[in-house]
């Protein structure tokens, strides 16, 4: 009979489609661990429906997923199977996930903190698929950062300004076959850099400057890292944003603030543990899961339904 509660961490395996870009694979289920879970590593695409039952396979057998305690999903895997995937794991109890279902699906795109956290001080953000009508905000004036709404690692970002030859171009390449870029005011940072945020479980886990080498501050593409000590209104700002994402199913979260302003956050696989522990020598990996053992063994509702956590308006 098992005694320890347990824990289904949803992983890609090798280097395929969505294998994995840190070491949150390691350090988070080894994290748990030491706490005294029983851990199951549960390679993505081994999920599958069995007469009813949702089972998987791993290194130990076939597992039944509903005998979990607790679900950890890292990373997205393979995009072909993705929405296959969501599905079924939408069938568990989403009152036990560290990050839901729900948050996986929708609030990994950039273009979800405007519509969910309106509150939240945030860049001024357009989002379409129509080159002409983002190259006419362009046209307006200012400086601003046009990417994929759902991009990461620093690919197919661009500083765009008016007057610029090329904006056109970078426009309908970001929007090329019909897919949607989204434009973000710029906010000049100065020596000051970015701030980037581990969350877990509401708590701050850990948090470090990045001082970008060009317009990114990805540190993937040249950025640097370094301590800081998050300013009163930024430690406002990330209190405000983790009671928002707590409302809507997210747990584990890497937020980048620049001068106040939250630019993203990244809900699917966070990454910086590893970046913590080398700027500052300790690695967070403990208290983050210690922080998100304590939230998954408070009494709660089951599988509470959806809802709207956006602010009303008076």
């Amino acid at each position: 009979m098992r005694n320890l509660p347990r824990i289904a961490f949803f992983l890609s395996c090798g280097d395929g489609p969505g294998s994995a870009t840190n070491d949150n694979h390691t350090r988070l289920p080894g994290a748990f661990g030491a706490l005294g879970w029983d851990v199951v590593a549960v390679p993505h695409e081994s999920l599958r429906l069995a007469a009813g039952r949702l089972v998987a396979d791993t290194a130990g057998g076939q597992v039944e997923l509903a005998a979990s305690d607790a679900y950890f999903v890292l990373g997205f895997g393979a995009k072909a199977t993705f929405l296959d995937r969501m599905q079924l794991l939408r069938g568990l109890d989403q009152s036990r996930f560290v990050n839901t279902v729900d948050a996986l699906v929708y609030q990994h795109g950039k273009a979800s903190l405007q519509l969910d956290c309106p509150d939240v001080p945030q860049p001024v953000t357009h989002l379409a698929n129509d080159p002409a009508k983002l190259a006419a905000v362009v046209a307006e004036g200012g400086e601003w950062i046009a990417k994929p709404p759902a991009g990461s690692f620093g690919r197919d970002v661009f500083r765009l300004r008016r007057g610029d030859a090329n904006v056109r171009v970078i426009l309908e390449h970001l929007t090329r076959d019909g897919g949607y870029a989204l434009l973000q005011e710029r906010i000049d940072v100065g020596d000051a850099g970015e701030r980037r945020v581990l969350l877990a479980a509401g708590e701050v886990a850990g948090a470090y400057g990045k001082r970008p080498a060009d317009h990114r501050a990805n540190l993937d593409v040249g950025a640097s890292a370094f301590r800081c000590a998050l300013t009163v209104p930024e430690q406002a700002t990330v209190s405000r944003l983790a009671a928002r994402l707590d409302a809507l199913g997210v747990r584990f979260a890497a937020v980048d603030l620049a001068a106040g302003h939250v630019l993203e956050i990244n809900v699917a696989n966070p990454g910086g543990l590893r970046t913590c522990a080398t700027v500052y020598g300790g690695d967070p990996t403990p208290r983050a899961a210690a922080a998100l053992a304590r939230w998954l063994n408070a009494p709660r509702r089951k599988d509470p339904r959806p809802r709207d956590p956006r602010p009303r308006a008076a």
